[in-house]
């Protein structure tokens, strides 16, 4: 992230100077302030990554590090696979933006995030593993008692949580290769490369988090969920942190070129999309805190609530 982190702070500097971009949708933005909050980002980004390969890291408060460990692994881990596509097709437009931005600046902000990307995706589960390893040992209570006991409310999260995020990812789905139906027509033409290519991964994702919650909370007894565990991490984060992430440019800025869905359905994908991630991840973290026997199964909701909170 140092490279990102650089990057951002010369464009911090240069919008105390009075540079900036200030055309367009970047007009309606305050260039210094938006800079010198990716500064803070990136600076966090480097702490978590040293805390989660560092001994001292093993002392921080667990929510403080799974919180932005599970934002910064939504944000990117999904990007990695489709990075080669969007490099492939960046540039062509006529944007203030696309003429500013110089191609080294967007190589090393590329090389940051996926760097990032990578490093989430290897350090966090092996952080966890190693702080916390019974919560990916991958198997289900095998006490039926204890599954019964403690899986009614994450069965019915994981159904709001699977049925929102299907509702999301098959629409984004169908208009990433191609369907029309749904979107202004008239602004088809703005859909580039580069928005077929996000909003494909986008429906691939959520429909991943809802596979992922629904098949967590219905394993039978001692059944393997490693896969669709580690699956609900990423995709959960991924809905909750872009979900979040654009809420809030669209109620901070209108775009320069309309987007293909309407204003209305932005604002459904965005906000529901931060919803459901919420509940997925909920539904995993309750499945994690399960006890692990009959015995220990007959315990209070404020028990329950306590369990989860002490294991993070």
């Amino acid at each position: 992230m140092v490279p990102y982190f650089v990057v951002k702070v010369i464009w911090t500097l240069d919008g105390l100077r009075g540079g900036g971009l200030h055309d367009g949708a970047w007009s309606k933005l305050d260039w210094t302030a938006l800079n010198g909050l990716t500064v803070a980002m990136a600076g966090a980004a480097i702490l978590l990554g040293l805390a989660l390969g560092q001994r001292w890291g093993m002392r921080i408060p667990g929510w403080l590090i799974l919180l932005p460990a599970w934002i910064g692994t939504g944000f990117l881990v999904p990007m990695i696979p489709i990075l080669p596509a969007l490099l492939l097709t960046t540039g062509g437009g006529d944007t203030a933006a696309d003429v500013v931005v110089p191609a080294w600046e967007v190589a090393l902000v590329s090389v940051s995030f996926a760097g990032f990307g990578l490093g989430m995706a290897v350090a966090v589960p092996l952080y966890v593993w190693q702080r916390w390893p019974h919560a990916l040992t991958g198997r289900t209570p095998t006490d039926q008692a204890v599954v019964r006991t403690s899986g009614a409310v994450e069965r019915a999260v994981a159904n709001l949580a699977a049925a929102v995020s299907v509702a999301l990812g098959l629409p984004q789905l169908y208009w990433g290769l191609g369907g029309s139906l749904g979107l202004d027509q008239g602004a088809l033409d703005h859909r580039d490369a580069q928005w077929h290519v996000l909003t494909v991964n986008s429906g691939l994702w959520a429909l991943i988090a809802a596979w992922g919650v629904w098949t967590i909370s219905r394993q039978r007894a001692g059944a393997s969920v490693r896969t669709p565990m580690l699956l609900t991490w990423v995709a959960s984060g991924c809905l909750f942190a872009w979900g979040s992430w654009k809420a809030i440019f669209t109620y901070a800025v209108t775009s320069s070129f309309p987007s293909p869905e309407a204003p209305v359905t932005l604002a459904v994908e965005n906000h529901f999309g931060a919803l459901a991630g919420a509940m997925a991840v909920v539904v995993l973290l309750l499945l994690i805190t399960r006890p692990t026997s009959a015995v220990s199964a007959v315990t209070s909701p404020a028990d329950s609530l306590d369990r989860l909170r002490k294991s993070v």
